[in-house]
């Protein structure tokens, strides 16, 4: 049977020239790997841009935009392929789970006012508290940067309670350890990793935990801690084996500052 030119292609080996039956099928296939695939990156781009656009536009003091921003954050990790298998596949939080912040004032103290009004018995409960170890509030940030940040914003507050500083900047995980087994803290401030390093270990006790924060604020890139791909890991890691249950039992809320 005769086959057409197209239908051949020319290799060289050695300086000679043979002909060499192409496989249409073959190429084919080929090309609908490529198609798929572009538009497979094509897909998790505009995923991409939905997560980062409901992680940018979230509003602290709305439920529904702080609702769509945890939901998508934790969407985005489980779809790369994050979380053990017996992760649920969406997250389980509702409008009740969330402690919602007041409008913002403005000002160097906006942020201790803004908490204080949404917990107006703050004082009284971290008093009460004896158990080392075992905060009433775990506040997540996503570097040591932004804890120190945090911890200066809260300066204040910090007059009137016990702050811990679970980070890497200042202190290595034992002495981390050393001073959970000695100190009662009332306000845990640290990032994702250390956080679950240390609950893991069981030196950050969650027994007495009222409130989980997550901060939001933005870096250059307008990425923060729901976004930051390198943190999403040990966020949700974190949030799934050790909150959720609490969660669901109504002991912890969620808020955002």
């Amino acid at each position: 049977m005769e086959r057409s030119e197209k239908e051949f292609e020319v290799r060289g080996r050695g300086g000679g020239e043979t002909s060499v039956p192409r496989h249409p099928a073959v190429e084919g296939n080929a090309g609908d790997k490529k198609k798929k695939k572009k538009k497979k990156m094509k897909k998790k781009g505009s995923d991409e841009g939905r997560e980062r656009n409901l992680v940018q536009d979230m509003d602290p003091t709305g439920a529904k935009s702080v609702l769509s921003a945890l939901s998508a954050s934790y969407s985005s990790y489980i779809a790369d392929g994050g979380g053990d298998t017996a992760f649920p596949t969406e997250l389980a939080i509702e409008e009740g789970n969330l402690s919602l912040l007041p409008p913002a004032e403005g000002g160097p103290k906006s942020l201790v006012k803004q908490i204080c009004q949404a917990h107006p018995s703050w004082k009284k409960e971290m008093s009460r508290l004896c158990d080392r170890g075992a905060p009433l509030w775990v506040i997540l940030c996503p570097s040591a940067d932004r804890c120190i940040a945090v911890l200066k914003d809260l300066a204040d507050l910090r007059r009137s309670a016990k702050f811990g500083k679970l980070f890497s900047r200042h202190m290595k995980v034992p002495e981390q350890v050393s001073f959970l087994q000695r100190s009662v803290v009332h306000v845990a401030v640290g990032t994702p990793a250390r956080i679950l390093k240390l609950c893991s270990l069981g030196s950050l006790k969650l027994t007495h935990l009222k409130v989980l924060f997550f901060d939001k604020t933005m870096d250059v890139k307008q990425r923060n801690l729901l976004s930051l791909r390198d943190v999403q890991k040990d966020l949700w890691t974190l949030y799934t084996t050790h909150v959720e249950s609490l969660l669901e039992k109504g002991q912890v809320r969620v808020s955002l500052i």
